[in-house]
């Protein structure tokens, strides 16, 4: 049975394909040494050779910065005018399948007790291009969370490397199904043979099943071992920004007495004044109790609550903490 197949020479033309019908492609492309995501205009900006890419592609359904209301101050009265969703049809190509995974994690928490139409409407437009992995490295622990390179959840299109550098397609959602056929000149039907999928080795140590339940246990909560763990924690918030289903944000008012916006910024849970209180008092008062409560939402409150990952294993925290706090020496520990 043929195969659809999409030529790594025909990439040029679907960038040009979304882009006449006003869409945005978002590829892998190098900047400043690093590989991100970004949106590009022609196949020359996508990079082929990388393992995963810096930043999350979340930050095209959640940006790390918008106004969702406008205000003015005439005398006494206050005049607020929310804004509206302006959300562009969006390709996401070189995703990842366990960053694509975070995609339903996300939705959970913007749609849980209030639909969040700065997410929800975002989401519906992007379609999501994952391709398997054919490399990984010791950063990466997909296996090790119950994902692998063929997990599918969040994809639109599933994409397979071929030898010869192209990709098999296999639309798994409508948007995928109606994304190939809207652009059914940029894929052909052919025969190819696969590149063989890498699946990095599950660490022995860590079992999910009793870290889950030791967290569950209210004694442990206080457990000398998180100070033990995360003693060289310096706070600085980057395992939170580029991890895909890290979801915290904030609201500020920015402007003058006249006029001003209201924001929504991403926050972190690592910075000493994420709880702090009116008064003074912070009841997260240690960096150890920060990183704890990260931990936690990873490995219960997510499964608890919302049923999906709130870790995909792709190692981006490992990858960016500048003290090398790897959060798998915390999950072997807590296993024990």
């Amino acid at each position: 049975m043929k195969e659809k197949i999409l030529r790594r020479s025909d990439i040029g033309r679907l960038i040009d394909s979304v882009g006449t019908k006003g869409g945005a492609f978002v590829a892998p492309a190098l900047v400043a040494r690093q590989v991100v995501f970004k949106a590009i205009k022609s196949a020359d900006e996508v990079s082929f050779d990388y393992i995963l890419a810096r930043n999350s592609y979340k930050e095209f359904v959640f940006p790390q910065t918008e106004v969702v209301a406008d205000f003015t101050f005439t005398g006494n009265k206050v005049d607020l005018r929310g804004r509206e969703v302006e959300a562009r049809d969006t390709v996401v190509f070189g995703a990842r399948p366990c960053e694509a995974t975070s995609l339903s994690a996300l939705r959970a928490v913007f749609t849980w007790d209030f639909v969040d139409e700065f997410y929800t409407k975002r989401e519906d437009t992007l379609v999501v291009m994952t391709v398997g992995c054919t490399k990984a490295d010791e950063a990466c622990f997909c296996t090790t969370v119950e994902l692998s390179p063929e997990s599918k959840s969040g994809s639109d299109i599933y994409l397979r490397e071929t030898e010869t550098g192209d990709y098999t397609v296999e639309a798994l959602t409508d948007r995928g199904k109606a994304f190939v056929e809207l652009h059914a000149g940029c894929f052909e039907e052919g025969d190819a043979k696969l590149k063989p999928l890498v699946r990095p080795e599950v660490i022995k140590g860590i079992d999910l099943g009793k870290i889950q339940s030791r967290l569950a246990q209210r004694e442990n909560y206080a457990d000398p071992v998180w100070g033990e763990l995360t003693r060289k924690c310096i706070g600085c918030g980057a395992c939170t920004y580029v991890c895909p289903t890290c979801h915290c944000f904030d609201i500020t008012d920015e402007g003058t007495a006249f006029e001003a916006e209201r924001r929504k910024n991403w926050d972190s849970c690592q910075y000493e004044s994420f709880t702090l209180h009116a008064s003074g008092h912070n009841p997260r008062d240690f960096q150890f109790k920060r990183w704890r409560n990260r931990f936690m939402c990873k490995f219960t409150y997510y499964p608890n609550k919302f049923s999906s990952k709130g870790c995909v294993g792709c190692g981006r925290c490992v990858r960016v903490c500048p003290v090398r706090l790897d959060i798998t020496e915390a999950m072997e520990e807590l296993s024990k």
